[in-house]
């Protein structure tokens, strides 16, 4: 049984209540990041080495309207969604990934990611960060009926059973920071799916955590950011399309 968690995972965050939509209709390519190497990956799996490190990304702007939603917290640019029916789109982003620059030029704002937009004689480049605020958790059990021994409600985990697998590995309930005060995690993706932040059914939850026999790897993100992300999300037109899901 091992627990996996980036240095940062207990990032403080406050929010403004500016919101918008940033949409790019988009060739991807997978550049060399600014601290390793990271390769295009087609899957939605999070390595543990990936978590919290940065990589670039190159958009032609011909391409450029339409396809992702950008959310204002902590004087950060978070992506919350992208349109699930563009192909190109699919598997390079996750939600809760930072937008740390583009083109070289540092954004906080929806507006500053507009204004260098429109600028932008051809392609853009954006610098993000993978998942920030999130950790990770492999769990491994024996036998296959053994329970994980984590109570969850929709996609919050709410409470871990002391001396069971979870707790073993390290994972406790509150133990997200927000705001700096403690908070609950929030589910955003199970054994390399990603978990809708919309999602209000705790079955689905728990069936994508038992699809696999013996181990299984959740990814935790703090759930008051995940609310703020999918409050935003939303108000989107046609939200739907801009949902991670499996």
């Amino acid at each position: 049984v091992s627990s996996q968690s980036p240095g940062s995972s207990g990032i403080n965050a406050e929010y403004g209540g500016t919101l918008c939509n940033l949409r790019f209709y988009c060739l991807l390519i997978l550049q060399e990041s600014s601290d390793m190497n990271i390769k295009e990956d087609m899957s939605y799996g999070v390595q543990k080495s990936q978590i919290g490190t940065t990589l670039s990304i190159y958009l032609q702007k011909r391409h450029a309207i339409g396809n992702f939603h950008l959310v204002e917290v902590a004087s950060s640019l978070w992506i919350a969604g992208w349109n699930q029916r563009e192909p190109a789109l699919l598997g390079k982003f996750h939600v809760g990934d930072q937008l740390l620059s583009l083109n070289g030029q540092p954004v906080t704002t929806v507006a500053e990611a507009f204004s260098i937009m429109d600028m932008t004689p051809s392609g853009v480049e954006l610098l993000l960060k993978r998942l920030p605020m999130a950790v990770e958790y492999k769990l491994h059990r024996k036998d296959e009926g053994e329970p994980w021994g984590m109570q969850i409600r929709q996609n919050r985990l709410v409470d871990v059973i002391h001396g069971s697998i979870a707790w073993q590995s390290g994972l406790q309930p509150f133990s997200a920071q927000f705001r700096g005060e403690p908070c609950a995690w929030a589910i955003t993706q199970v054994n390399s799916v990603p978990v809708s932040i919309l999602c209000r059914s705790t079955d689905v939850i728990l069936n994508k955590i038992d699809s696999q026999t013996k181990d299984t790897s959740i990814i935790f993100q703090p759930s008051e950011f995940v609310t703020i992300l999918s409050e935003s999300l939303r108000e989107q037109p046609h939200y739907e399309d801009f949902v991670a899901r499996s």
